[in-house]
């Protein structure tokens, strides 16, 4: 009878020690509560060793210690730019198909400049000014991520998309989220505004969030190095000729008092896009991330909810300083702090084991030109305005004088197809005549034209990221890529040294090299150095979640991150 009772306690212990394992499992198979991908709009990979002595342990290297990185992530398009990256990464896949080729195309059928997300039929909702402007994710031509996660819970995930800058949040937040909201710079008190698209009004909570007044607040601050000034090795000297002058200051150098200096930009309506420069804008968006986090509830329910939060001030420092400034060595030391207090808000609210998150950005940049040239590096300026200038004479001379250029759009060409047919020639000849012309110039490195995108298909190299960044109703007739080390800049007249801040946009690694690390639930730590592209996010967050693929879909699952 013992004996008996002690194999019926055995099978018991199996059954429960099994019944235990499978439970485990199943949970360790179910979804997170919440993904967050944060993008660091212009984040050059090399920025997270380049201040990695000076991180704190709670910040970039705690993803790097408990998460899996990515080392050799590239963007696989030209141009690498804002509207183009946040799109790839959230599409899976690249312009040629999701048809945002850069911040602004030209129209040919409204004879205009257009900008990424502008949409003269919507509004924005919240701002204090009445703006004419409205804005919208209708020039997007494939579903995003968050919208496939959003039908396939038949709507009852939530999706919310945070970002200083419109395109930063409309285009990750795709058509179907539930709030997208950015900073509205342009009217007083720099309240979070949305699109008439999305909603009719704001939230109460955005509404009692923007009543904080806290951009205003911010610009009553100084901003001064985290650290001793002297302790900036990793930069140029804070002084240099690199950096404009701003806010009537005599020179480029810290500190920066924006209550005086917000005076200056009061008159001409910018007041508060200084808060685009100081890493209060940074703090400004993670304060108002995680107050959403809170508010929407997410991460509450069954369903998988999503949090997008695009973080620009670094692009808008770059620009403005350049890459080897003291002021973007301080940002990103401070938005480290952020990401810090992002992840701790993250363990509190959602819990360890419930999130997971996704870093990475949409372009790097290349080092300011003028510091190029100073240490006899390749720098050079691709002066687009008299080169067109110069090719229209040339185009003059052969078949006669005419309007034979429309537009010149960064590194697109447009052709007068008008004055092409009335010439009695084919579009395709003087394309080519068009590109061969510009091979002729120093800068130039390669010039394809739509008829040679549309015909061949290239297989690597600068002319593969050409053709994906082409889409044939919204790309030039002439597709340019410059020379290593060349910026474009309009201005005719400009000279190498004569260049403050950076640029970007180009296929070179300066561009194109982007930090990818991911953490969380179902993410073990290590590391790759395989190629891969931010467009393989969206398809691995597909497999990861058990979605559909976003409709254009071109990226391939990152394969490490399903390996045990």
């Amino acid at each position: 009878m013992q004996n008996n009772s002690f194999k019926l306690l055995s099978i018991s212990t199996i059954l429960l020690v099994s019944l235990s394992f499978f439970q485990t499992k199943a949970q360790d198979d179910s979804n997170p509560k919440l993904v967050v991908g944060v993008i660091i709009d212009q984040m050059r990979a090399d920025y997270l060793y380049k201040y990695q002595d000076r991180y704190g342990e709670d910040g970039f290297k705690r993803l790097i210690r408990n998460g899996f990185n990515y080392k050799n992530a590239n963007v696989n398009y030209i141009p690498a730019e804002t509207a183009p990256g946040h799109a790839s990464i959230y599409t899976g896949t690249t312009p040629s198909y999701h048809g945002i080729i850069g911040n602004s195309w030209f129209d040919r059928e409204t004879n205009t400049v257009e900008e990424n997300v502008s949409d003269s039929l919507e509004k924005i909702v919240g701002s204090v000014n009445d703006n004419p402007y409205g804005v919208s994710p209708n020039k997007l031509m494939s579903s995003t991520i968050t919208d496939e996660l959003k039908k396939i819970s038949n709507f009852k995930s939530k999706i919310i998309s945070v970002s200083i800058k419109d395109r930063g949040a409309i285009l990750p937040g795709g058509k179907s989220a539930d709030g997208v909201y950015w900073h509205d710079w342009e009217s007083s008190p720099g309240y979070f505004v949305s699109s008439s698209f999305y909603m009719e009004t704001l939230p109460n909570w955005v509404d009692k969030f923007n009543k904080q007044e806290k951009s205003d607040a911010y610009l009553d601050e100084t901003w001064n190095t985290l650290y001793p000034i002297e302790t900036y090795i990793s930069s140029s000297p804070d002084d240099n000729t690199y950096e404009p002058s701003l806010g009537g200051k005599i020179s480029p150098t810290f500190p920066y008092n924006f209550k005086t200096m917000r005076e200056k930009y009061r008159d001409n309506g910018s007041e508060f896009q200084l808060l685009w420069i100081s890493p209060k804008g940074n703090t400004l968006l993670t304060e108002f991330a995680i107050t959403a986090i809170q508010e929407e509830k997410l991460g509450k329910d069954k369903y998988t909810d999503f949090l997008n939060i695009s973080y620009s001030v670094p692009d808008v420092i770059g620009h403005t300083f350049g890459p080897q400034s003291v002021e973007m060595e301080d940002i990103y030391l401070r938005l480290d702090n952020e990401i810090a207090t992002l992840l701790k808000a993250l363990d509190t609210k959602i819990g360890k084991e419930n999130y997971t998150l996704f870093l990475t950005s949409d372009h790097g940049a290349i080092e300011n030109v003028s510091f190029l040239n100073n240490h006899k590096l390749d720098a050079a300026i691709a002066r687009t305005t008299s080169d067109a200038r110069n090719l229209e004479a040339f185009l003059d001379t052969k078949y006669g004088k005419a309007s034979w250029i429309t537009a010149v759009n960064g590194n697109n060409l447009y052709l007068n197809k008008v004055t092409v047919d009335e010439q009695k020639l084919t579009l395709p000849i003087i394309q080519k005549e068009a590109a061969d012309y510009l091979m002729t110039l120093p800068e130039v490195s390669f010039a394809l034209t739509a008829d040679d995108l549309q015909t061949y298909v290239y297989e690597e190299g600068i002319r593969k990221t050409i053709q994906n960044g082409y889409h044939v109703k919204r790309s030039g007739d002439v597709i340019i890529s410059y020379s290593s080390g060349t910026i474009i800049h309009p201005n005719p007249n400009i000279d190498v040294e004569m260049v403050n801040g950076t640029v970007h946009g180009s296929g070179y690694s300066y561009d194109t090299h982007v930090p990818l690390i991911w953490m969380g639930k179902g993410i073990k730590s290590g590391e790759s150095v395989r190629a891969v592209n931010p467009i393989d996010i969206a398809p691995s967050l597909s497999m990861f979640l058990n979605i559909p693929l976003p409709s254009a879909s071109q990226g391939k699952p990152l394969i490490e991150l399903f390996e045990n």
